[in-house]
């Protein structure tokens, strides 16, 4: 019996033996060639990505500014950049004659010594140091560190992330002769490859570089709130770029394009081959053109006014509310920006990075003063009959306190006898308006504030825009912890005290009071906001406040004839409003830190920097491990390096207005909403009238130059346009255009 079992036991292990032996045979004798084939076809090779085309930025005429445009670029492995355990192996594995062993002494010497050699050979191919490549790589391992942990704390787990095991480009915007280059030195560095890319090529100069802004690597705050993180082809990689200031930032999500996918096997079969998709082309509403004169003519006119730090002109289109001209001076070369960096960062005087249009709060000084008005108006407090006599102080008794402005050259104040709403305008008298502030009271005036966008971003987009300061009960409360009160109602009745806004802001209030209708701003004509609020008042209320503003350049005794009235010839009048508003205190520009160092000597160190944080920043990036106390921070120098004239506060200088149809002897045209507004703002300028008045009167000029005497922002466009259809109607015809 047992012998039996036996028996069956090895009969069934013979037939198993032999069924294993004979599937052998059919794998590797019969089929071998074919499975062999299958197996090489099944050897993957990485997957390539294909990056998109970033869209292009066109000013509104289709001028082209910014441009993706092909170029080379090398490449490094993430494993030895950062120099991995995984960066051995793969040199092990590329060359496995050389290295016995895997942990082989000598082959992680021959190894390090085939790194150096590499990082000798960027440096001579690339004319950078050694030192500023391996600075690069550093950053770029930092990077991908950061992100990797923002990672690991979403997932809440730490793994590997996918750009860990990509490549990133250590040289990049290389021509055709030197990727040719590039191949042949790093022919011998396995890790090492020269891959086809874009570079972004601005194609215009400082007057548009604040607008257009720049592109700047991925960080781990990006990829958090990208919207796109989950879609495989859109969300961001630590190797890429992507807008970080500007309109670059402002219309990212347009720009961007979808990345592509190419995949083969050994054996050169495509496995996958998904083409990247561009961005979109975007249109600013700008003209490059009016931008670029109008940033030349603020240049030359600072030139002669040594203590201004800077200035801006905003242009905007009544009726669409699209922003023509957005320029701030001074500004930079875009190309220049990393070489020129450092330089930019210490020019704390004229702060050349400051997009000053959009991002710098100024008090506003009398060019709230319509709204102020138009607030008493609506309310009751004045009515259109309402006369206010203007003594020069608002108290008889305490005549050093509450004055109306003093008069150019004489020392004293203004004293305008009785004023209505227009004359009060006109001669923007203070004491009309601290009392109808103090009748209004602080809660119903920045209600009027609000309705005209004080205190909110005006809708461009820009990161860099700020909200200005509407100075609300709530807002006195929760910052300032204090209680509204009549005497801060007379101070932002004239636009002083913690009033704030920014150039656009303050170009949009006037075409406010130009339309009747607060609008946001439109920036990008792909982003366009159409929402329409109109503002309260009647009419004749309306009526009355424009006559005010006509008369301050119009009429012989407005404050601002004698600097920006503009010939009736020209078809065109000025009409606006001067402010001078006052500065707390000069600009810090410079601190001195007094430290110990790590021999336990003292010292003490010049920082540029415009804030008491930011030299504090420098000062513990120059000086790691040294000793200081917060309280020996102190400020070295200011700007204006001078005291004020006539013993006043300085003060920066503002005109803001629209312009007007005339008629022949210079009378308003009834019926016409003004085409354009703006607004001018000139940094320790002092007064509005003398040194922002001449100034805006001549970009008026260059405007209607440019515009034509319509002001048709698209004027250039449709020419163009015509002349194409012209030339293809010729063509058809055979005929020379």
């Amino acid at each position: 019996m047992f012998e039996w079992r036996m028996k069956l036991v090895l009969v069934a292990l013979a037939f198993a033996g032999a069924i294993i032996v004979a599937r052998l045979f059919d794998m590797q004798v019969v089929h071998g060639d074919e499975y062999r084939e299958q197996a090489t076809t099944a050897l993957r090779l990485p997957a390539k990505v294909l990056p998109a085309v970033r869209g292009r930025i066109l000013d509104r005429s289709g001028r082209e500014l910014v441009s993706d445009e092909p170029c080379w670029e090398v490449l490094i492995d993430y494993d030895v950049l950062a120099m991995n355990e995984g960066a051995f192996a793969q040199w092990r594995r590329s060359l496995p004659d050389v290295v016995a062993e895997k942990d082989s002494v000598e082959g992680q010497r021959l190894f390090q010594a085939h790194v150096t050699a590499m990082w000798a050979a960027l440096a001579e191919l690339s004319c950078e140091p050694e030192d500023a490549l391996r600075a690069r790589a550093q950053e770029i391992c930092e990077r991908i560190a950061r992100i990797r942990r923002e990672v690991a704390q979403r997932r809440g787990f730490d793994a590997r992330v996918r750009e860990e095991l990509m490549s990133h480009a250590l040289l990049t915007g290389l021509n055709d002769q030197q990727q040719v280059a590039a191949r042949a030195v790093l022919a011998d560095f396995p890790w090492a490859s020269v891959e086809d890319a874009t570079r972004r090529v601005i194609h215009a100069g400082p007057a548009l570089a604040h607008v257009l802004g720049r592109l700047g690597p991925v960080t781990a705050e990006f990829t958090a709130g990208d919207p796109f993180r989950d879609d495989d082809r859109r969300a961001y990689l630590g190797t890429e770029r992507l807008g970080v200031s500007g309109v670059e930032r402002a219309a990212e999500h347009l720009l961007r394009g979808a990345r592509g996918r190419f995949q083969a096997n050994r054996k050169g079969a495509v496995l996958h081959d998904v083409d990247a998709e561009p961005g979109e082309d975007i249109h600013l509403t700008i003209r490059a053109d009016l931008q670029e004169t109008l940033y030349e003519l603020l240049a030359e006119r600072m030139s002669a006014l040594p203590y201004s730090s800077g200035g801006a002109i905003v242009v905007i289109d009544v009726e669409s509310r699209d922003c023509l001209a957005l320029v701030s001076y001074p500004a930079f070369e875009p190309d220049r920006f990393q070489a020129d960096y450092d330089a930019l960062r210490h020019d704390t005087r004229g702060l050349p990075l400051r997009f000053r249009a959009v991002a710098n709060q100024y008090m506003p000084g009398s060019i709230v003063k319509p709204l102020t008005c138009l607030a008493g108006l609506d309310t009751g407090a004045i009515t259109l009959g309402t006369h206010i006599e203007c003594q020069g102080a608002l108290f008889p008794e305490y005549p050093d306190r509450w004055r109306c402005w003093p008069e150019q050259g004489s020392g004293q104040r203004m004293r305008h006898g009785s004023l209505s709403v227009s004359d009060a305008i006109k001669h923007s008298c203070n004491i009309f308006m601290y009392k109808t502030g103090q009748e209004l009271g602080v809660e119903r005036l920045t209600g009027y504030f609000d309705m005209c966008g004080l205190g909110r971003t005006s809708g461009t987009g820009l990161i860099e825009e700020t909200p200005g300061i509407n100075p609300t009960a709530a807002w006195l409360s929760e910052v300032k912890d204090v209680s509204s009160t009549p005497g801060l109602a007379r101070l932002y009745a004239i636009g002083q005290g913690e009033v704030s806004a920014t150039p656009i802001q303050v170009a949009n209030l006037m075409a406010a009071y130009a339309s009747g209708a607060f609008r946001h701003v439109n920036l990008v004509s792909e982003q366009r906001d159409a929402r329409v609020w109109r503002l309260p008042g009647s009419n004749a209320e309306w009526a009355a406040i424009r006559r005010g503003l006509y008369g301050v350049v119009n009429d012989t005794d407005g404050t601002a004839h004698k600097t920006a009235f503009l010939p009736p010839s020209t078809g065109y009048a000025i009409c606006g409003k001067t402010g001078s508003a006052e500065v707390a205190s000069p600009w810090a520009v410079a601190y001195t830190i007094r430290y110990v160092d790590t021999d336990e000597q003292e010292h003490v160190a010049l920082i540029h920097a415009s804030t008491a944080h930011e030299a504090i920043a420098d000062f513990v990036r120059e000086h790691p491990g040294c000793a200081f106390d917060y309280r020996d921070v102190k400020v070295a120098a200011t700007w204006p390096d001078r005291p004020p004239e006539h013993g006043r506060r300085h003060s920066h200088a503002w005109f803001a207005g629209y312009l007007q149809s005339v008629s022949s002897n210079g009378s308003p045209l009834a019926g016409r909403t003004p085409p354009l507004a703006f607004s001018v703002l000139i940094e320790f300028g002092g007064s509005g009238g003398r040194v922002a008045g001449p100034i805006a009167r001549d970009a008026a000029l260059k405007i209607i130059e440019l515009l034509g005497p319509d002001l048709n922002p698209d004027a250039a466009r449709e020419s163009l346009a015509s002349a194409e259809v012209v030339e293809h109607q010729a063509g058809a015809r055979g005929e020379a255009p």
